[in-house]
Order: structure tokens, then sequence, then C-alpha cells
């Protein structure tokens, strides 16, 4: 790769390899960087081999180098710290090790030549706080971010000239697609990822990089090496990150004694998968596709000639993904003579772009041309996700039992064997579970909620009964998706400071949660008491059962909020019919408060008389919730069990006081009064009468509606099929002034919104017979393309006409007879 350095560049490279000092400036997750890395060690046989990494784990190294271990893993770091509101948080990062990686086979090779070994990068915790671009909440950053080169403007112009679509494809158009012999001369290559490297670095301001970590860190790094340079015999070598390459030759003319650093921080050697590690995932360092190269890895390490070694991942690519369409059974089936096809498209390809063999988008492209016979959406969607499966791969790593997990990651594990869940690889499977039938599937169940509970991210509830809703509880399986990935154990470690077991933690955070209620000066909750006391069953914590039923207890004694009343039997109703799966059985205390709810949502009932119209949609929700929470209790419990507790009549009683009440909240009232024409406590009679005092003379439109609107919000199917309602509703519109009309027919349209299309146009013809229209004349008056905001400007500007011809004197334009001539 011929490329003209500035002055200054072209002296650092000619320093590259001098006076015994080695710099193998790469890209994270390089297998050709990794390749020529491991010729240079078995050459040069160095007395030391120094790696970018925090210095914290050289603590680590016997780990990594103990042959248990099994790549992918990462080395997982956790500090604490405040954020600007105070709060303490935990910050996680993972420094990745995959077979290509060549930091990992810095350590292998440089092992195997009896080289010492060090890490040399700042310690992470010393640099965490400098970086602006933090992930979000709850996810793990890298320690190999490599955001820099994705960003140059340099890179990103020479991609465009080499007519690659990224620079994941330039990468590989310069690096990856060499031949084997190529990448066997690492001086070569490593003189070309330097110029690749530091031509990028030239974008970048001194001001940013210091201030976003990177100069610190570089004068870290410089002061190792440089203290390294005076104690060992021998040549050195160095592999870092290619940006960081001819800063780190600069400084070293000038590198300081190394300063003091925090005290390290808490690291892991965990497992990690290929999923985790594809940087189309969106992992902020190293390459795509870590399956592939890992092919091509494996490929590199059995001799050949030329560069067979890509011609032989691409066979092996092309079947393995012929093989997976007839096993799933594909719409597009790829024969055998496809796949020769594609074989040969791809070598043509890396020909005409001069690559020593079918590059990885050498391939992508063929099976794009070869493979996809229509449109993308045509079926063939299926083939291109199993090319991306099968690219990324589902391999998880494995560490040595010395790694010293702790119990908290330990006994997560060991449940999720017992449970019969793969631990092998980070695929995402999907569970389905029978949870009324089969015991087993109700301790999974359990598991899953449980770790769901502790926001582990191993598994999503997909569908089934919602227990913590309370809804579907008819549905009898219950369907989750789960993988167990590296961000699972990171989240078990930081965890880990509340328990060794599961249970433990669950239980320190339910406590936390059950304190928060009861604290002092917060409002009882009975609502909130309940859905506490609901999660611990769904999670298991039985043994807090006692506990939080007297906690709710209490709370309903005190709670004086008719929604929160209410939400608490909703919930003790889905505790009762779901006591078989929940584990709770017929235990006394559960039935005892269900039969408390009922007498004290109806003390509070009277209240939401006095809601002001904001609060009356929501409140009516909250009336019809009560009525179906006694209906649900009653259906729940025999005769005998339920007595007397959740007597209809008590309800109605209440409901008749609040729809006569002639201060009470119009929204209120009109609910309450559907109610009890729905339950049959009132007749016809009663609501017409109820209808005329609401619609009649000496009724403000503004109450008329909002008694509409709560009527139709609980039986909307009232005022098509009443003709009584009917007939008050149309003399009541029919009293407004146009004015008023207008100023409420936003109101009348949402009150409506309960109705079907057939049921709105057959009150409207209803409506329009009423007032002496013809039974088909309607339709001919209706104007389905005119929108709503259309409809009331038009309705303004006829009442400003009107008004108008009034002033004018000419009203009786307004309503023209045969006998009023017009002009």
């Amino acid at each position: 790769m011929a490329v003209a350095l500035p002055a200054s560049l072209a002296a650092a490279r000619g320093k590259l390899h001098a006076n015994g000092l080695y710099f193998a400036p790469l890209r994270h997750h390089s297998p050709a960087c990794a390749f020529a890395l491991q010729a240079m060690l078995r050459e040069l046989r160095p007395a030391a081999v120094l790696i970018e990494g925090p210095d914290a784990f050289n603590d680590m190294l016997p780990l990594l180098l103990d042959e248990r271990t099994r790549p992918p893993v990462a080395l997982l770091c956790q500090a604490s710290e405040q954020d600007e509101d105070g709060a303490a948080r935990t910050r996680s990062a993972f420094f990745p090790f995959c077979d290509y990686s060549p930091e990992w086979v810095a350590l292998r090779a440089g092992t195997e030549v009896g080289a010492r070994l060090a890490f040399i990068d700042l310690p992470w915790q010393a640099r965490g706080n400098r970086d602006s671009r933090q992930p979000e909440d709850g996810e793990a950053r890298s320690l190999m971010a490599e955001r820099y080169l994705a960003h140059s403007s340099y890179l990103n112009a020479l991609a465009r000239g080499a007519g690659c679509r990224d620079q994941d494809e330039l990468w590989d158009h310069l690096f990856e697609s060499r031949s084997r012999a190529a990448l066997l001369d690492w001086r070569t290559l490593f003189g070309d990822v330097f110029a690749y490297c530091a031509m990028a670095r030239l974008d970048y301001e001194p001001a940013v990089l210091e201030g976003e970590g990177s100069l610190p860190r570089e004068r870290h790094m410089a002061a190792h090496i440089a203290r390294w340079r005076g104690q060992v015999d021998g040549p050195i070598v160095v592999v870092t990150g290619g940006f960081h390459t001819s800063a780190l030759i600069d400084l070293l003319e000038q590198a300081r004694p190394l300063s003091n650093t925090p005290a390290a921080a808490p690291s892991w050697l965990i497992r990690y998968s290929f999923e985790r590690l594809d940087a189309l995932n969106g992992y902020g360092a190293g390459m795509p596709a870590p399956a592939y190269y890992q092919a091509v890895w494996e490929a590199l390490q059995r001799p050949g000639p030329g560069g067979e070694h890509h011609l032989v991942v691409a066979v092996d690519q092309l079947t393995q993904l012929a093989q997976h369409s007839r096993e799933r059974g594909l719409q597009e089936r790829i024969s055998t003579a496809e796949v020769q096809a594609a074989l040969l498209q791809a070598a043509r390809l890396a020909a005409l772009r001069g690559h020593a063999g079918p590059g990885r988008q050498d391939l992508l492209d063929a099976m794009r041309s070869c493979f996809v016979k229509g449109a993308i959406d045509d079926g063939t969607q299926g083939l291109l996700i199993d090319v991306r499966r099968q690219m990324t791969g589902s391999r998880l790593g494995d560490v040595p039992p010395s790694a010293g997990s702790p119990p908290l990651v330990e006994d997560a594990r060991a449940q999720a064997r017992r449970h019969g869940l793969r631990l092998d690889d980070g695929e995402k499977r999907l569970a389905r579970l029978d949870l009324y039938r089969k015991d087993r599937h109700r301790r999974r169940s359990q598991y899953f909620q449980l770790m769901q509970y502790l926001d582990t991210d191993l598994a999503r509830w997909q569908g089934g009964p919602d227990f913590l809703t309370g809804s579907r509880l008819e549905l009898l399986f219950e369907e989750w998706s789960y993988a167990w990935t590296p961000l699972v154990e990171a989240r078990l470690i930081e965890l880990s400071g509340d328990g060794a077991t599961l249970l433990e933690v669950a239980l320190a955070r339910l406590l936390r949660e059950e304190q928060a209620l009861g604290a002092a000066g917060r409002a009882r909750s009975a609502g909130s008491a309940s859905a506490l006391l609901v999660r611990a069953c769904v999670i298991g914590l039985h043994e807090r059962l006692p506990g939080l039923l007297d906690l709710l207890s209490h709370h309903l004694d005190d709670d004086g909020d008719f929604a929160s009343v209410v939400a608490c039997g909703h919930a003790l109703v889905t505790l009762w019919r779901a006591r078989e799966p929940l584990g709770v059985r017929e235990h006394p205390g559960v039935l005892h408060l269900m039969r408390r709810v009922w007498p004290a949502a109806l003390f509070l009932l009277p209240n939401l008389a006095d809601v002001d119209e904001p609060a009356e949609s929501a409140q009516v929700g909250q009336l019809l919730a009560l009525r179906e929470f006694g209906r649900a209790a009653r259906s729940a419990l025999s005769g005998e069990e339920a007595g007397l507790a959740f007597e209809a009549a008590d309800l109605h009683r209440q409901l008749d006081s609040l729809a006569r009440r002639p201060d009470g909240a119009p929204g209120i009232c009109g609910a309450a009064s559907a109610l009890l024409f729905l339950d049959g406590a009132w007749s016809e009679t009663q609501l017409s009468q109820l209808l005329e005092q609401r619609f009649g003379a000496g009724a403000t439109p503004q109450d008329a509606v909002r008694f509409l609107s709560g009527l139709m919000a609980v039986a909307p199917e009232l005022l098509p099929t009443q003709p009584g309602l009917r007939r008050s509703f149309n003399r009541l519109v029919g009293s407004w002034d146009e004015a008023n009309f207008i100023r409420y027919l936003p109101d009348l349209r949402l009150a409506f919104t309960g109705l079907k299309p057939q049921e709105t146009g057959e009150l409207a013809e209803a409506l329009a017979l009423l007032n002496g229209a013809a039974p088909d004349a309607l339709q001919a008056q209706i104007h389905y393309d005119v929108s709503e905001s259309e409809m009331l400007a038009g309705g303004r500007l006829n009442a400003a006409l009107a008004a108008c011809l009034e002033r004018d004197a000419l009203g009786g334009w307004l309503n023209p007879t045969p006998e009023t001539p017009h002009g």
C-alpha cells in the first residue's frame, strides 16, 4: 500500500523496528494482524511483549494463560461512581479476546517463545470519566474502541476512492485479502497498517485527543515502554492499536516516569460470545462477522499456497449456507449448482478487485448475485438473515474454575443447568412453558421471572398469562426468549454484593422496595403493596408472603386513593385465580384481604363525585375497574367463600347516589347511570327520567356533554339502541345555537369513538329521521374526504357568514321560502 506520508510520519515509520524496539501497530480482532504478529514473535523471539490493555490486568495473566481458558473470553472491569445527582452507579467495561485477536496471539505466542508479558495501558478507572461517549445505562463499554478510525475523513475518502462501501470493506481490501505469504511479511504489513492509522490520526487536534483521554493513555504506555527498555536485554515487541503507534514513537524521546494511579478496580475473567464481539451488533472495536474470521484464522494455521486459505473458507461458508437452507426449509433452497456458481463468482470478483482470494465482501456479493433471485422481500429475506447468523456465530468461550466467579454467578449457572438451559453459546432461543400442568415448567418460568426482576437480560417474556398485570390469565402457555450472554454474567457480578444466591439478591431488593413503601411521610399505597406481593410470588420468594400480607393490610387501612385500592383488589384476585402456578395454594390471608378490599373501595367511591373535568375520564375507568373486580371476585370464589363480601347490591346503592347527585361530576354521574341500567338495577324509565334532567331545560351544554361522555365510555351501545336516549340527546343538541354546537362538536366526536363505524352510521340516520330527513338523504350529504379540522373551519365560516347576514338585515336568506325573493 503506497501512501505518501508527511515527513514527520515518514520518520516515525522508520523507527517502527529500530534499536531493539519493535512496534506492531494493529487493528483489534484482525486475523491479518494476528497472523503477522505470530510470525513476528516467532522470528524475533523477544525478551518482552508489551500489550495495550490496563496494567491492572497483569494480575490476570495466569488465568489468561491457563490452557483451560478458551476464547472468546473477556476481562470485565467494574467500578462504582456517583452520578451527577449523587446516586451510586456501577460502570462496567469489557476487554475481549478471541483466537484471532492480536492481543491473544501476543499472550500465547509470547509465552511460546519465552518472552515476559505485560499490559501497559492506563488503568480503566483512571480514564473512564474522560470518555464523553458513554454507553447507555445498563450497558458495558469496550476498552478497545476504534471510533477515531471509523470517523476519520481521510479513511472515508480513501474508501470512496477505492470503491469500497465502508471502512470494513476498505480494511479487508487493503489487509485481510492478502495472501498467506504476504501476511508472513510482517515488516511490510505493519508498516502499511502504521500508515493507514497514522494518516487517520491527522484528522484530530491534540486538544481533542487530550480531552478524550488518548494522550494521557499514550504517555502512560510510553512510560511503561521506557521502563521495560531499562529492565530487559533483547528485543521488545510493543502491541497496540495502530492509532497510538505514531504518538508512542514520539513520546519515547520524552517519556516521564510512571505517575501514581488509582487502586485497581475489580476484574473478572468471564466467558464472551461471538454475538457480542460482532461489530455489526454495536461492538465498538474490531471486525464484523466473527465466525467468518474465526474460519479465516483457522485456515491460516493450516499451511497452503497463495491465497488458498481464502478459497477454503469460501467453499466452507457456501456449503454450510446451502445445508442450512435445506434444513430450515427456506423458500429458496440453495442447490449444489448454485453453490458452484457463487464460488466461481466470488473468485472472479476477488481477481477483479486484486485480492489473493475471495474475501468476506466478495463472498457476500456473490451470494446476493447467485442466491437472491428477486426483490429482497420476496421470501429470500430469511436467506440473508441466515448469512448474517452464520457469519456472526454463537460460540461462547470458557474459563477455568480458578477464574473465581462470584458465588452469585455460579448459583445462576447451576440453576440454569437444572432448568435445562444452554450455557455453551449465546444464541437466542424460545421456551414454551405449560404453567398449569407441568411443575418443571413452572419452576423454569419462576427462574426466568427472577432473572428478569434482577435485570440480568437473560430472558424476555414474549406472551402468555401476565400475572403482574392480571391479564390473559385464561392462557395456559407462557413463552420466553432467552440467551446466556456475557452481559448476563456482567450484571450478576455487579449484583454479587447483595448476596451469594439469586434468591438472596432478590430478597434484598424486595426488602428495599418494602422499606420504601413504608417510609415515613410517604402516602400509603395498597396498589403498590399488592404489586410487590404478586411479584414475590412470581419470582419464588414465598417466604416473604406473610410479611407482605401484613404490609398490605396496613396500607389498605390507610389508603385513601380509590384507584390504588381497586388495583389492590385486582392483584389479589389474580393471585387467587393463579394460586396453582404461583405456588400460593389456598392461603387464607389472600382471601381475607380480598374481602376487605370491596368495602374499602365502596367507602371511597363517593369521592369520585368531586373530581374535576380533566380527571373524569381516568376515574370513569376506575369505576369500571371496581365493577369488574367485584365480578372477578365472585367468579373466582365459590358461593360460600364469597359470602356477602362482593354483593352487587352494595355497589348499586353507591352508584345510585352518585348518579342522582346534582352537584356531582357529570362524567361520573353518566357512567354510574349507565352501569345501573346495564346491571338491571335501573329500568328504562329511571334512565329516561335522569336524562330529561341532564339534557332538558336548564342543562348547560358543557355538563351535558360531560354526562354523555361518561355514559358512552361505559355503554356506547345505549345511544344507538335506546330511542328515549336518542330523543333526549336530539332535543339537547337542537337547543344549542351554532356557536355552542361548533364548540362542543370535538367532545361529541370523542364521546362517539366507542361506536363501530356501522353503529355510527345507523345513529346518524336515526337522528336525521328525528329531524325530518328522508331515509336516504343522509348518504348524499356525507363527504368522506373532509377532515375534522376542515369541517370545524367550515362550521366557523358558516357561523360568521350567518352573523354578517343578520347584521345586514338579510337573515331571511338563511331560511328561504318560495315567497322570499333573493334580490
